[in-house]
């Protein structure tokens, strides 16, 4: 009988090309060994996983690993250290001598009186949680300047460590998996569920490639539990198991509180009018592809959305990610902000290096006007919390240089940085204005249909001419108030109920006149229209 395997249809496909990221981790880790650094910090917010990138590099250099913890004190390759070994560092085998060399003061002694000479490699699991304590920064520093082939490794999960380490400690970022390296795991885990069944699995390479793209922003061990999820109930991998896929990385990365993975249906046809915008998205289809990479081609920024409420401009962030087929992240600024020193920026920095691990992906920050309000005093107000967060916002929008296409969206101009609207920090600001008569007429036809209703049967021109004025939003809400007003009477509603609901509204462009009038005469100059030209509105 042959070894049951899981293979790729067509067969002859081409291997996976390897965990490339990874690979480049372990070889600058290898390198820094062998340099005679005298410690590395390893960023990362997987432990298990630096730690099976340190053996694996250990054991090409022929170095034995140790790992001390708070609670284990030493271990060799996961086994508490004996006495008899001649890898001795405790100088004791009862639990005593164990639970002393918990405390880290302890366990560094351990190896500066039992290491002398030996190329080791001290894994310090938990000595980042003591970094507030002088007297262990200071051991720490002591063992890493005594000049002996020994390496000293821990993990930190964001930058900064005490300045007296700083300068003898070589920092290795280590990225969350890439594509090739999700894919790996994943045939691994298909070839084992194959064994375990006793019978061969064959899996569509676009099916595992969609997969991976839906895994991506993952750590290695959140993928492996989401592939066991999808693979177990029956042992292969079905395009069922993408929704299972899909709701589990919501939930990982909704555990952050700064981003959301918003699962929607909406789509460019669920946006009525706004032609020059969809032909501006149309034209940058395969701006994040490899074809695009070879022509040339820059990968798209992002876009800002300014305009009056309600026409759309949320609607479009959603559109854009379903038009592109890339996922969609909603960036929550007010939740970055922190209380502590320092937590705030660390925030951001965490939110950014999720949705770069997850590119390509569209970032969406609504109502960015609101996030950077009060910029001008943050010195005074918030001891200058906002100008940093956006200083740093602006510098990765500027430098970044994986596809992250940002959509920010705004509903006023006067409380917008200058600097936001900068040429660089996005290809383009598009101004989403009050539809006008044939894209009020398309958002009739696309709601009613949304509603299971036939457009044909209702007078669409006779509504277009009761809609002046009316912004998307608030044709939609009208459509709903005659629907509750019909539904009562047991009966269908009608166009008159429609127009009844517009005639008892007043629309925002009339509350609100003076700040529309504003809004239009900043954007003709500054922006382009998202309406074709012929159809603006007057100036």
């Amino acid at each position: 009988m042959p070894v049951p395997t899981a293979k790729l249809v067509p067969e002859g496909s081409p291997a996976p090309t390897g965990a490339a990221e990874i690979d480049r981790v372990k070889a600058r880790l290898n390198l820094l060994l062998r340099s005679g650094y005298s410690a590395v910090a390893m960023m990362s917010s997987e432990e298990d996983r630096c730690c099976d990138i340190i053996e694996e590099v250990a054991a090409k250099l022929s170095r034995k690993v140790y790992v001390w913890s708070m609670t284990d004190g030493w271990r060799w390759r996961g086994d508490i250290i004996d006495v008899r070994s001649e890898a001795l560092l405790v100088e004791g085998k009862d639990d005593d001598d164990r639970r002393r060399m918990q405390a880290p003061i302890d366990a560094l002694d351990a190896v500066m009186k039992n290491a002398w000479g030996r190329r080791l490699i001290l894994f310090l699991k938990d000595i980042g949680n003591y970094f507030d304590e002088q007297k262990v920064v200071r051991k720490l520093a002591d063992l890493m300047q005594m000049k002996q082939p020994w390496t000293v490794v821990f993990v930190v999960q964001k930058p900064g460590m005490p300045a007296l380490l700083e300068k003898d400690v070589a920092l290795v970022d280590v990225p969350l998996p890439d594509a090739a390296e999700l894919e790996g795991l994943l045939l691994s885990r298909l070839r084992a569920a194959a064994e375990l069944a006793g019978t061969f699995v064959t899996v569509r390479k676009e099916l595992v490639g969609e997969v991976v793209r839906n895994s991506l922003g993952l750590t290695r061990g959140q993928a492996l539990h989401v592939f066991n999820m999808a693979i177990a109930n029956d042992s292969r991998l079905t395009i069922e198991d993408l929704k299972v896929i899909a709701e589990q990385k919501r939930q990982v990365i909704a555990k952050t509180g700064l981003l959301e993975y918003c699962v929607h249906n909406e789509s460019l046809k669920s946006v009525g009018g706004l032609d020059n915008l969809k032909a501006w998205l149309d034209q940058r289809t395969e701006a994040f592809s490899e074809k695009a990479r070879a022509y040339g081609l820059p990968q798209p920024r992002g876009l800002l959305l300014l305009g009056v409420q309600g026409c759309g401009k949320s609607l479009l962030a959603k559109a854009t990610s379903a038009f592109w087929s890339i996922p969609l992240l909603r960036l929550d600024v007010g939740a970055l902000f922190s209380s502590y020193i320092g937590k705030t920026e660390e925030n951001v920095r965490n939110a950014l290096r999720v949705a770069e691990s997850i590119a390509p992906v569209v970032l969406w920050i609504d109502e960015i006007e609101k996030a950077f309000s009060g910029l001008e005093s943050s010195g005074q107000t918030d001891a200058g919390t906002t100008a940093r967060l956006f200083a740093s916002f602006l510098t990765w929008m500027q430098e970044k240089s994986l596809p992250v296409f940002v959509v920010a969206t705004a509903n006023s101009i006067d409380r917008l940085p200058p600097e936001l609207l900068r040429k660089g920090r996005f290809d383009e600001i598009f101004f989403v204005d009050l539809p006008v008569a044939a894209e009020r007429a398309e958002i009739f036809r696309i709601h009613l249909a949304k509603r299971r209703r036939d457009p044909a049967k209702f007078d669409v021109p006779g509504l277009v001419g009761c809609s002046e004025g009316f912004s998307g939003a608030e044709i939609e809400q009208a459509i709903v108030s005659a629907m509750y007003h019909a539904f009562p009477a047991g009966r269908e509603f009608t166009t008159e109920d429609v127009c009844r609901a517009l005639g008892e509204t007043v629309p925002l462009s009339a509350t609100m006149q003076e700040k529309v009038q504003a809004l239009r005469e900043w954007a003709r100059p500054r922006a382009r229209w998202a309406t074709p030209a012929a159809a603006k509105p007057p100036a």
